[in-house]
């Protein structure tokens, strides 16, 4: 990553001839610009050399040297580009050129005023797109002072400048090298911003199609988790249901165990009670909000009304609610009430208590006597009344399991020295 930011920084900011790529040679800037200088050069050898054998008859070796010495930069910096030294290729040209033009420029005598000075220009545009504004203008100042040099020469007489062009006769030359730099330089830079622009179109379809294919990659990708969290939920429910299943059988299976068993021991004695445990195992609960307050006064003024139970004292909590199968629910409180008369009327001051509460936002309820305190043989026997060879005909914590277990809750039985027997049942919502 860190490579690959250090890359991009390059790209953006260029500094020196370090790097591998420079902002020119990213579109095949550098390639072109060598074409063009080694295709300039091999046309402008025979055309210089004939045009001054027919005017002068003789070779002009000055200009030959030099336009052969740009043939063979050019060639050479092409070569070095391609295998991979960009940097180095565009060092050696952008040197090779500026040397040349000011090798020439004091070796003819010709100063400022030679055709050939004109390649300062390009020079500096190759400096600037290769290497940066930096490096163009440390070249311009060395340029300037070049050209300052040559300016004091043609001053004191050293260099001929444009008296020397005037005498050997070489404005046509003069001329045609400003029109020759020029429509290159222009020839160029229009080549250059076509590839560009096709380089450029080509990047922009490319990326639109990759982003195209991301975007549909993330709809799938999204899609995929959608199904795969659907499938995760409805394997959490089937996996739900199928442990209520597994509950429910287990239920019924001990339910009919418990049936069986009684029906075998004492059917005629057990017969009203089974078969009301029976109706209820198969009955599905019709929820409604309840009352359980009222529903409990009403349990308890049945049970005072029997001549057994009139002096026990019932004590209702106020606002007890459940939503509950109503019929479900009177016979859970008439049953459960019935054990705890049977279980405290004959203690000196009987006392049943009906309260609630509430557990992890589920309601929960008792039916509290206290009459004498059960061990865990007889807390067991209550609920499994036909256990270990016995018989007995008190199904009541039995049924009022049954109903429980039917809403989705459960029943237990606990009893402490001082506070009786308290029967505890859940009802959830």
């Amino acid at each position: 990553m860190a490579g690959e930011s250090e890359a991009q920084q390059a790209i953006a900011y260029p500094r020196g001839i370090l790097r591998e790529v420079t902002p020119l040679s990213l579109w095949g800037g550098d390639n072109l610009i060598y074409r063009t200088i080694v295709a300039l050069a091999a046309i402008a050898l025979p055309v210089v050399a004939a045009v001054h054998w027919a005017m002068r008859g003789e070779l002009p070796w000055p200009q030959l040297v030099f336009t052969a010495s740009m043939l063979a930069g050019g060639l050479t910096c092409l070569e070095v580009a391609r295998r991979g030294q960009r940097e180095i290729a565009a060092a050696l040209l952008i040197g090779l050129l500026w040397v040349g033009t000011t090798i020439y420029a004091f070796k003819t005598g010709y100063g400022m005023h030679s055709a050939m000075i004109f390649i300062y220009l390009p020079c500096l545009l190759y400096t600037a797109l290769f290497f940066g504004i930096g490096i163009a203008s440390s070249e311009l100042v060395l340029t300037v002072a070049t050209l300052g040099v040559m300016y004091v020469a043609e001053e004191n007489g050293r260099l001929e400048g444009a008296a020397g062009v005037v005498a050997t006769g070489t404005g046509f030359n003069f001329f045609v090298g400003i029109v020759v730099t020029l429509v290159a330089t222009l020839a160029a830079g229009l080549t250059y911003h076509r590839r560009v622009e096709r380089e450029a179109a080509r990047v922009v379809a490319e990326a639109a199609r990759h982003y195209a294919e991301m975007q549909n990659s993330r709809t799938a990708q999204v899609q995929l988790e959608t199904a795969n969290a659907r499938l995760e939920t409805l394997c959490d429910e089937q996996a739900a249901r199928t442990a209520l299943r597994d509950v429910e059988i287990s239920r019924l299976r001990r339910d009919l165990e418990l049936l069986r068993t009684g029906i075998a021991g004492d059917p005629s004695a057990a017969a009203g009670t089974l078969a009301h445990l029976a109706a209820c195992s198969m009955r599905t609960p019709q929820r409604e909000t309840l009352d359980v307050s009222a529903l409990a006064h009403q349990a308890a003024a049945q049970a005072r009304g029997q001549a057994a139970y009139a002096r026990i004292s019932f004590k209702v909590s106020a606002r007890l609610r459940a939503s509950a199968d109503r019929r479900m629910v009177e016979d859970l409180l008439g049953q459960l009430l019935e054990r705890a008369c049977r279980s405290c009327h004959g203690e000196p001051e009987p006392v049943i208590d009906i309260g609630g509460g509430s557990l992890e936002g589920q309601p929960v309820f008792f039916v509290r006597d206290n009459g004498p305190v059960l061990d865990a043989a007889q807390r067991a026997r209550l609920l499994e009344p036909f256990a270990h060879g016995g018989a007995t005909h008190d199904l009541s914590v039995v049924y009022a399991r049954c109903v429980a277990e039917h809403h989705g809750g459960g029943l237990e039985v606990e009893s402490v020295q001082g506070e009786g027997t308290t029967v505890h049942f859940s009802l959830p919502a």
